[in-house]
């Protein structure tokens, strides 16, 4: 539910200052953190004439109330008590965010590593969930997008990278909780953490099937 900011009535002889209080009212109803915002007006102030009697503001964000982009807020002035009129008050809210940057050149298919990428500030204007801040929630996935220095670094644009390879030697054990034996065998597919995959054991020739466990290791239960 949207927070709803009343202020105390304006005395006569002072000003009026709606963009003050409009911006009162998103620091003190948005999510993030006073430090990491910067609030524009596009709008210019309202002119307010001079009145007798002490002014109150009422203020509410329009639309859905994100606090990032720009936005609209509407705020109804009343004098002693009695409605004067309505102003709309427009805005950019702009929000400082870490995010993950390609730090060179990353060709589409690659696995990232450390070096490629960095986590830059930037200042935004969507609130995009799928922005990435963390490195680690890059390093070792695999980028289907080629990307450029600066770029920013998104969810959708990563895989997972496979752990085990199609025709590449894995180790392969096998464990029924009390023995293990390992030999070597032949993925004939790729295969990410968890995911179970076919494999020739070189030793019998057989078609078996285990689960990654790692990076060039699967594990067959018996």
């Amino acid at each position: 539910m949207l927070g709803l900011l009343l202020l105390a009535p304006v005395p006569a002889n002072a000003k009026v200052h709606i963009h003050e209080a409009v911006r009162e009212y998103i620091e003190t109803n948005m999510p993030w953190p006073r430090e990491t915002v910067r609030v524009d007006f596009i709008s210019p102030e309202p002119d307010i004439p001079d009145r007798g009697k002490d002014v109150t503001l009422r203020i509410e964000a329009a639309g859905h109330g994100d606090f990032i982009g720009d936005a609209a807020f509407i705020v109804r002035l009343s004098a002693g008590g009695k409605f004067i009129r309505t102003e709309t008050v427009r805005t950019r809210i702009e929000l400082l965010r870490d995010t993950v940057v390609a730090a060179r050149m990353i060709r589409s298919g690659a696995v990232l590593t450390e070096p490629d990428i960095r986590v830059a500030k930037k200042w935004v204007r969507r609130n995009m969930p799928d922005l990435l801040t963390f490195s680690g929630d890059a390093v070792g996935k695999r980028i289907t997008v080629t990307a450029r220095p600066g770029m920013e670094l998104s969810a959708h644009m990563l895989r997972e990278a496979p752990l085990v390879r199609k025709g590449k030697m894995v180790k392969v054990q096998f464990d029924n909780g009390s023995l293990r034996v390992t030999t070597v065998g032949i993925p004939e597919e790729d295969g990410t953490a968890g995911a179970i995959v076919r494999v020739r054991n070189v030793t019998s020739n057989k078609l078996i099937y285990g689960r990654v466990l790692g990076d060039s290791l699967v594990e067959v239960e018996i």
